[in-house]
């Protein structure tokens, strides 16, 4: 019997098949420099994009389709139940590698550290700037008044920290704490399911890792409409993890104030 690969690279697509053999195109060269044992597991959401060329494209690849759209939660979880891979490389199909040794490097973040259950590396936008909100702040007043009021704090930080979340677009993370929280809540369709999974995470003992000296290209939104999903998200992630009401409202009031508020 083959033993399972160490890292297994997910990708969900949904409409979005060119920005996906840009991201196999960086990606897997990388993960082969590794030496990492890889398989990569791809899924289109019913958007009805063939990926079934992929395979004959890439070595260990395998593509699914599912019977209707799953959101981005629900994709990664299926792809995880397909495989026995210590690792999860979770990637939106938006992504780029741009700097050697990009997995090796986040897997070093993963192992270096004790508890470290998922590990994400600074984006950059198409233009080269940072991309605000690749990680949630967890240390400092006002991370603290964000996270009570079901938002984040964000701040560009060279700095490898502990941090609340960081984004799903580029997630390492391990199998087993995965399966041990449950994967993603498939109830968050699209966005605040990576917040959701990290604090879970960090419910049960684990730590997650912001790694800025590994660094992504993210091009970001190239399917969803981000005001109408981000605004229900928001509303049901509150709902689920911050059930007194008033006093969510008192620190999400406040967490609106911080650009102005000497903290």
């Amino acid at each position: 019997m083959q033993a399972p690969a160490t890292i297994a690279v997910q990708v969900v697509n949904y409409r979005t098949r060119s920005y996906l053999e840009r991201c196999l195109a960086t990606v897997v060269p990388d993960v082969q420099r590794s030496g990492l044992d890889y398989e990569i597991n791809l899924l289109d959401n019913a958007s009805g994009e063939a990926l079934e060329d992929f395979p004959r494209s890439f070595d260990a690849c395998r593509a699914f389709t599912a019977e209707r759209n799953l959101g981005f939660g629900g994709g990664h979880n299926l792809l995880a139940s397909k495989t026995e891979a210590r690792y999860l490389l979770i990637l939106n199909p938006d992504v780029e590698f741009l700097l050697p040794d990009t997995t090796t490097q986040l897997v070093a973040a993963m192992v270096s550290i004790d508890r470290v259950w998922a590990v994400g590396p600074k984006l950059i936008t198409a233009s080269g700037t940072a991309q605000p909100y690749d990680h949630g702040r967890l240390r400092g007043v006002r991370a603290q008044i964000s996270l009570r009021g079901g938002h984040s704090y964000w701040h560009e930080t060279d700095v490898r920290q502990d941090v609340a979340w960081v984004s799903g677009a580029v997630m390492l993370i391990e199998r087993a704490a995965f399966a041990k929280v449950g994967g993603f809540d498939e109830k968050l369709f699209l966005y605040k399911e990576d917040e959701d999974l990290c604090l879970r995470l960090r419910q049960e003992g684990g730590r997650v890792l912001y790694e800025p000296s590994v660094v992504i290209r993210h091009h970001g939104s190239v399917v969803a409409d981000r005001q109408v999903d981000l605004k229900r998200a928001s509303a049901y992630f509150s709902a689920k993890h911050l059930p007194n009401r008033r006093s969510r409202r008192l620190f999400e009031a406040v967490h609106h104030l911080l650009p102005y508020l000497r903290l």
